[in-house]
């Protein structure tokens, strides 16, 4: 058999144990004795590929072994270890797992992430690790939706990578607080658990429930149980969060503006245009009012690699306070990089502003601002021609 692996349906989520949490059951042999299995075989002259859809025991018992070193996925070694257990010491597992974190790491965050081998004296110790580490990333949902939070991340930390390890995987105390946590909560608090946020002053970002904003002080973030805002859909596994009296229409859009404001305060994150209107009346600011009207699922509007975060302040005066930010990653502006468009309006103004760490003359990001904000505006703010009426002065990138 070529280039075999093993494919089985139906991950479970959540724990793997020893801290962690699940919303479904343990790995156990049960689960696997229904589970699918895939093979892909490779032909002679390898140009063509044939999947074919098999269950884990009908892989020759003698052969297991080997069909284990090509899985992809937890769930696919699991499915061969239930179903010829004899075949699996820990002696053999050990090579196959140490080779199978940082492919599944790979696989849900790219370089974003990075999962080093635990350092533990007993072979049985890491397997027991990695198995419970695999299990959470594998079963834990929908991470992606942390991609343009991990971009901020690896720019707050200097281009460099967030590293997780057990302290991460074991930040919930029990099997009920992990439970307790809506999806996306308990995915941040993995990720985040340890991150330092300011190297001058050592600040971490998360302490239990708390999220600290820049330099201000711990703030404990509030879940709605029904939509805030009209245009984003409710998500009950990423709910509407208020923090500090700003209002969110998901726990990632409160997440991504706290980094944003250690993206402000605390690096060098250049500012490249800012645009401010005073004029209500003009077309370019009425388009402000229409791009933050806009979906945020709305691709056609933001094109690829764009992911668009809201935030509402309260009311002044019966006028609704308007704060949309739009995170360009690698996708968008090059690789390494990343682009941030800012976009608020209050009574009086409407702003924008553009951040991007692309070099001069930041080709990539102006075409992706023209794009969001069209010719009008977007050639207006690129030219900073500020609508600005005789009694009032522009401000430049002020967004906090």
């Amino acid at each position: 058999m070529g280039c075999s692996a093993a494919k089985m349906s139906g991950a479970a989520a959540g724990e793997g144990g020893g801290g962690g949490g699940s919303t479904a059951s343990e790995p156990s042999s049960s689960a696997a004795s229904a589970a699918n299995c895939a093979v892909s075989a490779s032909s002679a002259n390898q140009h063509q590929q044939q999947q074919q859809h098999i269950n884990a025991a009908d892989v020759p018992q003698d052969v297991a072994p080997t069909v284990a070193e090509y899985v992809g996925s937890y769930s696919q070694l699991e499915a061969l270890i239930d179903a010829h257990p004899t075949q699996f010491t820990a002696a053999l597992l050990l090579p196959i797992l140490t080779e199978l974190l940082p492919l599944v790491v790979a696989s849900i965050f790219g370089a974003l992430v990075e999962v080093p081998i635990p350092q533990l004296t007993q072979s049985v110790s890491i397997i027991v690790a990695i198995t419970r580490w695999l299990f959470i990333l594998e079963g834990g949902g929908n991470w992606a939706r942390w991609k343009p939070h991990l971009e901020m991340l690896y720019l707050l930390r200097g281009n460099r990578p967030v590293v997780l390890g057990d302290d991460n995987f074991g930040v919930f105390g029990s099997r009920a607080a992990f439970i307790g946590e809506a999806e996306a909560v308990r995915q941040w608090k993995i990720l985040s658990w340890g991150v330092i946020v300011s190297f001058r002053n050592q600040l971490q970002l998360m302490n239990g429930n708390t999220i600290l904003r820049f330099h201000i002080c711990p703030y404990t973030p509030t879940l709605f149980a029904s939509p805030v805002f009209p245009h984003v859909p409710f998500d009950p596994t990423d709910p509407p969060t208020k923090l500090s009296g700003l209002t969110y229409p998901n726990y990632t859009s409160m997440v991504a503006f706290v980094l944003f404001g250690w993206l402000y305060y605390d690096s060098d994150f250049p500012c490249i245009r800012s645009w401010v209107s005073w004029r209500r009346a003009s077309a370019a600011r009425r388009r402000v009012v229409a791009v933050l009207a806009a979906s945020p699922s709305d691709e056609a509007q933001w094109g690829a690699g764009a992911a668009v975060f809201d935030k509402r302040l309260p009311d002044v005066d019966g006028v609704v306070r308007h704060h949309r930010l739009v995170v360009l990653g690698s996708e968008a502006v090059g690789k390494g990089r990343l682009a941030l468009i800012w976009l608020s309006d209050h009574k009086f103004p409407s702003d924008v502003s553009v951040y991007t760490t692309e070099w001069f003359p930041h080709d990539k990001t102006r075409n992706a601002v023209m794009r969001m904000l069209g010719d009008q505006l977007g050639g207006k703010m690129w030219r900073k021609e500020d609508e600005v009426n005789e009694d009032r002065q522009a401000t430049a990138c002020t967004v906090m």
